[in-house]
């Protein structure tokens, strides 16, 4: 038995992770020769089926302790995390690079000691915020850079001992901390609120980023030459790119998810790590030279293949020349109508509300069957009561818990709490999560603003301004130049 995110009713074969990373079996094993009378795509879907898959796409060697994890690697201790890499000792995280004892954090990097926070960079000891950089003791925040000490504030700069845009002594700033609490989720739904109203009454820039040159899109930073994209950092001539994180990517279009030296990608999701001049492929790791592959790592020259590892010159995983490997892919590309176009959605393992597609498009089962997406119906159950009647204070919880079964107050899926998250919330005095970890997530993804461009106009030069915020939102949104002469 293992744990995987392909369901057991799926046709696809599934090894365990340490087998499909091993040398105990050889992915060219399952080549074939190309058929000119068939469709390429027919052919491939073939191979798919036949090559097994690993149960969790990770990078298996370089996980420690981190099983319940996926789209991971180097992760030590971790639990539940979700691409995700060099990271140890978290819980419940979302896309995110070195993070240390954090959980519930998504779209985050190098962070220490945060909690229940979205788009965090290099910050300490943050709880309850979003958008943050270089920053520690913060809570219900956003856009900080630079501060500590702060609570309930937006759009400060360099500033410490703040609470809701207002200065404070030291003294009297931890004074009324105290007495906020925030040892409750009564006392944290009450000052989360609190300070969302205060936020509505502050500007927002029309834009999330900086250290930009010629970009257009959302949540882009220190980049240039990147138009009409979302979540990226450190790269440059990007366009239609998505969920780059992780950063360092040059010259790609219609790329979605990973990075970290990544060059020449076009059509592609979740390749990254080294990898240079990918087309049409899906999850493939320090390669390049690849055409309509999944999961090839450090391989290149290769057309139409899966699962090859170290390999070269091979196409629908059958070994060939270096000459008859060139002479045999033109040929292909030639026959293909289709050549130029992502793999087809009829090939994907994964179906539409299991995927991450699912996290910012929410559709119904009717409109993804529709579109030609899989639908898996959730496994009938009954989720059970649960054990306890959680406790209002954290002081009132012992060790005992972690043998209970939680109830999601949101969905009514269970859950448990583990040690590591029990002796972080002991460490801060903060409650018991009343949601489960799924819940939480989503909750977190729909603090974001949505991969989409809207017209607006500045509230207070009437500029026309591209933004994601939608006009109909009632943020107050300001051009870049307003914004940057009302910040401090």
């Amino acid at each position: 038995m293992v744990i995987s995110t392909i369901p057991p009713d799926s046709p696809h074969k599934v090894y365990k992770q340490d087998i499909w990373w091993s040398d105990t079996w050889d992915p060219k094993s399952y080549g074939r020769d190309y058929d000119p009378n068939r469709p390429f795509f027919d052919q491939w879907k073939d191979l798919m089926l036949a090559v097994p898959m690993p149960a969790l796409m990770t990078e298996y060697s370089t996980m420690i302790g981190s099983d319940y994890c996926n789209a991971a690697a180097t992760l030590k201790n971790c639990y539940l995390c979700f691409k995700f890499d060099e990271s140890e000792e978290c819980g419940y995280c979302n896309t995110g690079t070195a993070l240390k004892n954090s959980f519930d954090v998504s779209f985050s990097n190098f962070c220490e000691l945060c909690y229940e926070s979205t788009n965090l960079n290099k910050c300490y000891q943050v709880f309850f915020s979003q958008d943050c950089e270089d920053s520690h003791d913060i809570w219900f925040s956003r856009d900080l850079v630079g501060c500590n000490d702060c609570v309930g504030c937006v759009n400060l700069r360099k500033k410490s001992y703040y609470i809701f845009n207002q200065p404070y002594s030291k003294e009297e700033y931890q004074t009324l901390v105290t007495q906020y609490g925030f040892d409750t989720v009564k006392s944290i739904e009450e000052f989360k609120t609190k300070a969302q109203e205060f936020m509505l009454t502050q500007p927002r820039r029309q834009f999330h980023g900086y250290k930009n040159q010629d970009i257009s899109g959302d949540y882009i930073y220190t980049s240039k030459n990147t138009k009409d994209s979302y979540m990226v950092r450190n790269s440059e001539n990007l366009r239609y790119c998505q969920l780059l994180k992780a950063g360092d990517v040059h010259n790609a279009m219609d790329y979605t998810t990973f990075g970290l030296n990544a060059e020449w990608i076009y059509e592609c999701g979740w390749v990254g790590i080294q990898v240079n001049n990918v087309k049409f492929s899906i999850w493939c790791y320090k390669s390049h030279d690849l055409e309509y592959c999944f999961g090839c790592h450090g391989a290149g020259n290769l057309f139409g293949c899966v699962g090859i590892r170290t390999g070269e010159y091979c196409i629908l995983n059958k070994q060939y020349s270096k000459e008859e490997y060139g002479v045999l892919m033109e040929k292909i590309k030639a026959s293909m109508k289709e050549y130029g176009e992502m793999l087809p959605i009829s090939l994907c393992p994964w179906p539409y509300n299991e995927s991450n597609a699912y996290e910012w498009f929410p559709i119904t089962k009717d409109q993804a069957l529709a579109q030609g997406f899989a639908w898996r119906d959730e496994d009938a159950r009954e989720y059970k009561p649960a054990s306890i009647q959680l406790p209002d204070h954290i002081k009132d919880v012992n060790d005992e818990i972690l043998k209970e079964i939680l109830k999601c107050d949101q969905c009514g899926r269970n859950y448990q709490i583990i040690g590591k998250e029990l002796q972080f919330l002991k460490r801060f005095n903060l409650p018991i999560p009343r949601h489960c970890p799924l819940c939480r997530d989503r909750a977190r993804i729909k603090q974001l603003n949505p991969i989409e461009i809207y017209q607006r106009q500045c509230a207070k030069c009437s500029k026309a301004i591209q933004t994601s915020y939608a006009p109909n939102r009632p943020e107050i949104v300001y051009c870049e130049e307003c914004y940057q002469q009302e910040v401090s």
